[in-house]
Parts: C-alpha cells; sequence; structure tokens
C-alpha cells in the first residue's frame, strides 16, 4: 500500500496538455523579462563607458598608487576613447579633419 502513496499516479491527456499549456505561458512570461533586461541593460551602455571612463581618470590622479603597466593600461584606455569618441562624432557631422591633423 506504501508503494502506491509514494509513485505519482498517470497524468491524463488532458492533464497534460494543462500542465503543457500552464508550462508555456511561464516560459512566454519569462521571455517578455528577459527581453526587457536586456533592452534595460543595452540603454545603460553610456552609463557604463562613463562610469569606466571616470574610473581609468582617477587611476591617472594618482597613478602612484598603481603598478606601473596598469597606469600605462589606463592612459592606452583613455586615448583609445577619445579617439574613438572624436572619429564618430567627425563621421556622423561628415567634417573631414586635414590631413595632418588625424587622431
Amino acid at each position: 500500500m506504501e508503494e502506491k502513496k509514494n509513485k505519482q499516479e498517470k497524468l491524463s491527456y488532458e492533464d497534460l496538455q494543462k500542465v503543457a499549456g500552464d508550462l508555456s505561458q511561464q516560459n512566454q512570461k519569462m521571455y517578455q523579462r528577459i527581453m526587457e533586461m536586456q533592452r534595460a541593460l543595452e540603454s545603460r551602455d553610456f552609463d557604463y563607458t562613463s562610469f569606466f571612463l571616470s574610473m581609468l581618470f582617477k587611476v591617472m590622479e594618482r597613478p602612484e598608487m598603481y603598478r606601473d603597466d596598469f597606469v600605462s593600461w589606463a592612459s592606452g584606455k583613455i586615448e583609445d576613447a577619445l579617439m574613438t569618441f572624436d572619429k564618430a562624432i567627425v563621421r556622423s557631422s561628415g567634417e573631414e579633419k586635414p590631413d595632418g591633423d588625424e587622431a
């Protein structure tokens, strides 16, 4: 008799359909939530970039607190970011830089 209590009853076809429908709805809600979260993260890219650059500038304010190779890396990242930003601005504005002024 205990064996019957430990075994789960087999679900009918209708019960399986209901369970599958419920799981499908849960899946759809989770998918929508994931997409909302992904959009929220993507819209915060500028915030991340701003934070990252501000931390790099803080490193440059007190370079003696860090290893020389890290300070050099941070400096390079700042230069790359500013040059990339400048190129994007120039490209979007349609301006062209004089020959000797390429960054």
